[in-house]
């Protein structure tokens, strides 16, 4: 393993992601399959050593609103996850190929202001890239195999595309991802405690 931290899995009750819009304004979360944090942040093309040992959600904002973009980093379940606030890193194409080598990647992200985003990727590629909104031609170009597939399915049923939705498509969308690809973050640690950081400086 690279670097000198000691990464602990979070742990605690966890709630899914569908409670980001409600702590968070705007937000991207990016999630790595069977990672540890050191190698997730090595495929960022950054050196561990350069990681922020302790920084709270309101430091991250600050850092990234004075200084450069701050992603806050961890484990949970199967996951690696970093979560940005107020920056896109996470949801860029060509960070999706390169963290998902030999696994998978998915990103959501919400940038304050309409649509917000999903993305996921397999080995390197992205095979799914859309907003809520145009979930029915996700399911129409697909062959329903994937998790992303599902995810799209469950929008056009809840009623997205067609503006006929009781949830926001915002809810609707973190609420599948919960559900395909068994996604859970602890909401109040992630809120109030402390997490190791990663400060985008060029690559």
């Amino acid at each position: 393993m690279i670097g000198a931290y000691l990464w602990v899995k979070t742990e605690g009750p966890m709630d899914g992601i569908h409670w980001l819009p409600e702590d968070f304004d705007a937000y991207c979360l990016l999630l790595v399959r069977g990672l540890d944090v050191n190698e997730f942040v090595v495929r960022l093309g950054h050196d561990p050593r350069a990681v922020m040992p302790a920084v709270t959600a309101d430091e991250a904002y600050a850092h990234s609103m004075d200084t450069a973009p701050v992603a806050r980093l961890g484990t949970a379940g199967d996951w690696a996850f970093s979560l940005e606030q107020w920056s896109a890193e996470g949801m860029e194409a060509r960070t999706a190929r390169r963290v998902s080598m030999g696994t998978e990647c998915i990103a959501v992200l919400n940038s304050g202001m309409p649509p917000m985003w999903f993305m996921h990727a397999v080995d390197g590629e992205v095979v799914a890239y859309f907003e809520p909104t145009d979930a029915q031609d996700v399911v129409d170009e697909s062959q329903g195999r994937l998790a992303s597939d599902l995810v799209a399915a469950g929008l056009v049923r809840a009623g997205v595309p067609q503006g006929t939705a009781e949830e926001s498509s915002e809810t609707l969308l973190l609420k599948l991802v919960e559900q395909h690809f068994g996604v859970d973050l602890p909401r109040a640690s992630l809120k109030s405690k402390p997490f190791p950081a990663l400060a985008f400086t060029s690559v």
